[in-house]
């Protein structure tokens, strides 16, 4: 028997996604998401621009969840991301001590922590990269 979430009234059936794609509006003011789902086809979802960085925030807490309730992590060698247009990046201390990873995409902003010993491989990371090369 199927777990039925503490939260969710019992008679109502669950839809399971298959297929998710989306545009946004011409005024960049709403997000318009098109889930499709196996045996009821199409749902048009819209919601606001602003509500953005808390649907991401809301999706990746849950992935952690997921990813400790079953063993699931995800591993670069076997899934490809798409690259995100990255728009800043910062680090710096969080008031809890820790080293904390700001990251700038279009209208979100993610904060990460992270253990401070691991803010210096990144920033001698982000160095190296940028260093001057020689031509040819």
């Amino acid at each position: 028997m199927a777990e039925v979430f503490p939260f969710r009234d019992p008679s109502r059936k669950i839809r399971q996604v298959s297929y998710v794609t989306g545009d946004v509006t011409p005024d960049g003011r709403e997000l318009l998401l098109n889930v499709e789902t196996e045996r009821d086809g199409r749902i048009e979802l819209v919601f606001p621009t602003v509500d953005l960085q808390h649907l991401l925030t809301l999706l990746l807490i849950l992935g952690g969840k997921a990813a400790l309730k079953g063993k699931f992590t995800a591993f670069s060698e076997t899934y490809q991301a798409q690259p995100l247009p990255l728009h800043g990046v910062s680090l710096g201390i969080g008031p809890d001590d820790k080293g904390v990873l700001t990251v700038e995409v279009g209208a979100t902003v993610l904060s990460f922590s992270l253990p401070r010993d691991s803010m210096a491989e990144i920033g001698r990371t982000i160095l190296g990269m940028t260093e001057a090369r020689p031509a040819g």
